[in-house]
């Protein structure tokens, strides 16, 4: 016990206000318990009490006395916080839901390090569509999760972004291939494969179809972005996703990821988001923070600069609207 037994005895007398009760309560004998008292008066050279027939009142030397522990008290319960944040935060489990399109390259490159770094912790990662991701983070039955896009929700807040550009994807041996930069109407010409309506990706490529009035020859659609990038690399059919998704592919020479000058496709980001109405646990703050630095340093490795992110209830309406319209 850090707190001294005879500073103990004291509080407790103090607020008994009896040495008769204060015994009771510590389960001491009321003689042991007044020789700690007369020990400690003697020590400090002070009177702590004064003895009344109903009882023991505070000298003012007590109630400073009575401060200091208080004081004492409460760095002690801060102090017990910090260990247990720290035995948490070593031992802890973290759960995260990303979008499938980060789960070839950029998490397990965050991951593998991290992990390594902290042998106590474990996390699980789940793959789902931008919408589940934020659903699944608000529900709180995730910690943090990683979406596409921006928050859709006002119930999230946004840690932090990464710019993603979308491409153009296809085998190496396809027309398109051969081109520096393309846009989405340069693919209408080829059948295409699309990720379903559960991603964040087929809701920008559906705008852009939309503004531009461009009817694709869908060939395929799919819940999973590897079986889209598969197909491409198989066939001659065109998919689109962030380079991040097929890096090790296209590094291989087994597709060829062409950028897309759609002005919607060249600005698109992932995003990290947390639950408004939750405090993060230690273990879940460190892999949110490791996380924020990673995407940081994508985002400059790209040669793109992180947007500046604001807490929730601390950015103003048209604050938020001008993020949003980057």
């Amino acid at each position: 016990m850090i707190e001294t037994t005879s500073l103990r005895y004291f509080r407790e007398v103090a607020l008994q206000g009896s040495l008769r009760h204060a015994a009771e309560r510590l389960f001491v004998a009321q003689s042991a318990l007044s020789r700690q008292i007369s020990a400690l008066e003697e020590e400090l050279g002070v009177a702590l009490f004064e003895r009344r027939a109903r009882g023991m009142a505070l000298t003012e030397a007590g109630r400073l006395l009575l401060q200091y522990a208080d004081d004492s008290r409460a760095r002690l319960e801060k102090l017990r916080g910090l260990i247990h944040e720290f035995e948490v935060l070593e031992r802890g489990h973290v759960e995260i839901a990303c979008v499938e399109g980060l789960l070839s390259g950029f998490m397990p490159d965050f991951v593998e390090p991290f992990l390594a770094e902290h042998p106590g912790l474990s996390l699980t990662v789940s793959a789902m569509g931008s919408q589940a991701v934020a659903e699944a983070v608000a529900e709180h039955r995730v910690d943090i999760g990683i979406l596409f896009g921006q928050s859709p929700r006002r119930d999230l807040i946004e840690l932090a972004r990464m710019s993603q550009p979308l491409c153009a994807i296809v085998s190496p041996g396809h027309p398109l291939a051969a081109r520096r930069a393309c846009r989405l109407a340069d693919a209408a010409a080829y059948r295409v494969v699309l990720p379903d309506r559960s991603f964040g990706i087929r809701q920008l490529i559906d705008r852009v179809r939309a503004n531009g009035r461009l009817a694709l020859n869908v060939a395929l659609e799919t819940n999973t972005l590897s079986f889209a990038w598969r197909m491409a690399e198989r066939t001659d059919c065109v998919t689109f996703l962030p380079m991040d998704s097929v890096r090790a592919e296209v590094a291989a020479r087994r597709l060829v990821a062409v950028p897309l000058e759609d002005a919607l496709f060249r600005g698109t980001r992932v995003t990290l988001v947390a639950s408004a109405s939750r405090t993060l646990s230690a273990a879940a703050q460190r892999v949110a923070e490791s996380l924020e630095a990673r995407m940081s340093e994508g985002a400059r490795r790209a040669g793109a600069r992180m947007a500046p992110v604001a807490r929730a209830g601390k950015r103003s309406r048209n604050q938020k609207a001008k993020v949003e319209n980057q």
